[in-house]
């Protein structure tokens, strides 16, 4: 839209799946006279407007209607009453989310701006022909909103966001139509409303590392006096990866960079602190697998993973002394 790229993270999709599923297990039962259980139901749970659940209730069915069935009690159903921009847990909007790539992809990492917090209101409906059924299904949530509820949703998998969504209760209504002639039908009705604290992510963008950078400085504004031309070339070659042990011993290798001009025939050499081992697999000069030779033991922590310089790497001359740049500029100027 804004920036002419489209993308759907499913923020609203994923929310409303999450809210159902916390209540679609709630289970009502009945006894006899003699206080031994008679049915165990349970309780049908649908997204969808109050009206149309009201609509539905009100029908009575007789000879004249075909395929019309009246619809059977408790039910329960949900919809969306509407959003709010949520201003007290707005974070900087210049702040960025950055995930690094692995296997073929270590070349790469994937960014997106922060998300915008957003409030989005629920509305849950009980429906019932009896108190007893209705107060069955009321006291089966209450105990768990004191006053929220969170529950986990992969919110961005794209930069491996993972997020609790906090659901806080905001009111309960309660209401008995039992009015009118015999005929009509009686219906208990409680209004629960929720609070959800989402939040809306943008377009997630794919990009390069910087690998080399050139800055010429001149000495006056007009640029005809000397200069000095200095290029950065970084050269993140090296494969990087960290370590993950259980039990003292070594259960994997991540890769966090995949490093670049390896060759396929002759994968880096991989040294891990300890007596544990693995080797490298490589594909087009990248280092895209890590398998396990010998998972050692006694690793109390993950022990640090060090990958062999590809071929044509080269050192960066100011690495173990920056300020040594700053000492060759002024030189020139000398």
């Amino acid at each position: 839209m804004f920036n002419n790229q489209q993308f759907y993270h499913k923020h609203t999709k994923k929310a409303i799946i999450a809210f159902g599923t916390i209540f679609n297990q709630i289970n009502i039962r009945r006894l006899d006279s003699a206080g031994n259980l008679s049915q165990s139901i349970r309780v049908p749970l649908a997204y969808s407007p109050k009206q149309k659940f009201l609509s539905r209730i009100a029908q009575i069915p007789d000879a004249t209607t075909r395929g019309e069935v009246a619809i059977t009690l408790p039910r329960m159903g949900f919809e969306i009453l509407g959003f709010n921009f949520d201003p007290t847990r707005k974070i900087s909007p210049v702040q960025k989310n950055l995930a690094v790539g692995s296997g073929q992809d270590a070349n790469t990492f994937k960014r997106g701006f922060v998300s915008t917090p957003y409030d989005m209101q629920m509305g849950l409906y009980i429906f019932a022909k009896n108190q007893e059924d209705a107060l069955q299904i009321v006291e089966q949530i209450l105990p768990y909103f004191n006053p929220d509820f969170s529950v986990t949703v992969n919110d961005l998998p794209e930069l491996g966001i993972k997020r609790d969504i906090k659901i806080v209760m905001d009111s309960v209504a309660f209401e008995d139509d039992y009015e009118g002639d015999f005929a009509s039908r009686r219906s208990i009705i409680w209004t629960m409303t929720f609070t959800m604290k989402l939040n809306y992510y943008g377009f997630v963008a794919d990009q390069g590392f910087i690998k080399k950078s050139i800055a010429q400085t001149y000495e006056n504004i007009d640029m005809d006096g000397p200069h000095i031309k200095q290029t950065f070339e970084i050269q993140p070659t090296v494969a990087t990866g960290t370590a993950a042990v259980a039990g003292g011993s070594l259960t994997g290798i991540t890769i966090t960079y995949g490093g670049e001009g390896y060759t396929d025939t002759s994968p880096p050499n991989i040294t891990i602190d300890g007596n544990a081992r693995a080797h490298a697999e490589t594909t087009n000069g990248v280092v895209t697998k890590i398998v396990i030779d010998d998972a050692g033991s006694g690793y109390v922590t993950a022990p640090t993973v060090t990958f062999e310089n590809p071929p044509d790497f080269k050192e960066n001359p100011f690495k173990d002394d920056p300020h040594r740049f700053v000492e060759e500029f002024l030189q020139v100027y000398e």
